[in-house]
């Protein structure tokens, strides 16, 4: 009896340590992040976007115009960027609504986040250019320093 415990002590101990070191969790349960920007009236490549996942950093470009390809652009994200954009307050974050103002209202651009949790809830924001939610403001910062720095030209 002593030997099966022990056995399922081990086991235990391995599962639940293998967990702590995930790599798919961003910050705390959050396991993706998403972020981009679009411009309507626009000429060549006008949407951007980034999607983060564990350390792993996909940037795509889009034109409007359908014979255009798309350019992507694969890199890796350090553990101290991640943490600069991670620290999401989830819960002020789901309350936002999905639509904040009138995003590219006459050219002006728009910009959206969508975070998902590790149970798969996930929650988008878009919002004018530049015009930010407060709740959100300095994670929105270091997304656009990330999204202008490697974008995907």
């Amino acid at each position: 009896m002593k030997t099966l415990f022990r056995q399922f002590l081990a086991v235990f101990i391995i599962v639940t340590s293998l967990e702590a070191c995930s790599n798919d969790v961003i910050y705390k349960n959050i396991t993706q992040l998403n972020y981009g920007t679009s411009f309507g009236e626009c000429v060549g490549y006008c949407k951007h976007e980034v999607t983060i996942k564990s350390k792993a950093a996909t940037y795509k470009c889009y034109s409007w115009n359908p014979t255009e390809q798309i350019l992507t652009k694969d890199t890796t994200i350090n553990s101290s960027t991640l943490d600069s954009i991670g620290s999401f307050n989830t819960s002020t974050f789901f309350k936002l609504p999905e639509t904040i103002g009138c995003p590219d209202c006459a050219d002006g651009g728009a910009e959206w986040i969508e975070i998902i949790l590790l149970n798969g809830e996930k929650h988008r924001v878009t919002f004018e250019y530049h015009h930010e939610p407060a709740s959100i403001k300095d994670q929105i910062i270091k997304l656009r320093e990330i999204l202008n720095k490697n974008e995907c030209r």
